[in-house]
């Protein structure tokens, strides 16, 4: 079983736990009157270096990167230093993330955010709607190419921008209907990186995509070359959440 199909099924009965304790038509008057947020895609068509900041504790190659995740303080100290938004994973076996960490990201600050975690139900889109998010992830690795329509056409229906992941040519061919197209640099079967393989990909994405770099990017060196390939914006965790100080990581990538 691949680490996805593994992470799906995992999901699945807590999913469904969810959904007795929390009816969909319950959700979705929350979805309807959840507090407008800034809209996700439009933070990335202006010129400049643009980085998603993600709030991860945990992650399934690398396990526990950062012990204390104080959600509120650090999206505060991300915005306060450069951050165009925020990715908030919520999965919780592998990511060690929670719904309730969207909402904590939602008051804290008025950034455009993401909800990052392995979404397959409409369920899930609601609630990351009603917890505050503008905009979901769609992994089209995870998805049949009729599944990825179906959930981003429900997703724009709630407002919600879609950044769609892609790890090769042929994921790519289904990521690019997003609004936002995610190139991860991460193979799934060996969980090596390849920056080159992801400069490759992006130079492929049609201009009027936006092209989101995502994964293994450490340096103002990785961001420039990906810029040059064609990247609109980063989608940078590891980096940033293993340093003592954050926000201090991210003003140094963007800095000069």
């Amino acid at each position: 079983m691949s680490i996805l199909a593994e992470i799906v099924a995992k999901l699945r009965p807590r999913l469904e736990e969810r959904k007795l304790t929390l009816h969909r038509e319950t959700l979705e008057a929350l979805a309807a009157n959840a507090p407008a947020r800034p809209r996700f895609a439009e933070a990335f068509r202006t010129t400049g270096l643009h980085v998603i900041a993600e709030l991860k504790k945990a992650s399934p190659s690398k396990g526990l990167i950062r012990e204390n995740l104080d959600v509120p303080t650090l999206a505060v100290e991300l915005a306060q230093n450069g951050a165009t938004a925020l990715s908030v994973l919520t999965e919780p076996n592998y990511f060690l993330g929670s719904e309730s960490n969207l909402s904590l990201a939602a008051k804290a600050v008025n950034l455009p955010l993401l909800r990052k975690d392995f979404i397959f139900d409409e369920y899930q889109i609601l609630e990351a709607k009603a917890y505050g998010a503008s905009c979901i992830l769609l992994i089209a690795a995870m998805l049949s190419p009729e599944e990825f329509a179906k959930l981003l056409a429900f997703a724009h229906s709630l407002g919600l921008d879609v950044l769609g992941e892609a790890h090769n040519e042929t994921e790519l061919e289904v990521a690019v209907q997003a609004d936002l197209v995610g190139v991860n640099a991460r193979d799934l079967k060996t969980f090596s990186t390849s920056l080159d393989h992801s400069a490759a990909l992006i130079r492929t994405i049609p201009s009027d995509r936006i092209a989101i770099a995502e994964s293994a990017v450490r340096t103002r060196t990785d961001m420039d070359m990906l810029t040059a390939a064609g990247a609109h914006g980063f989608l940078i965790g590891e980096t940033l959440m293993r340093a003592e100080h954050p926000g201090l990581a991210l003003k140094e990538l963007l800095c000069c």
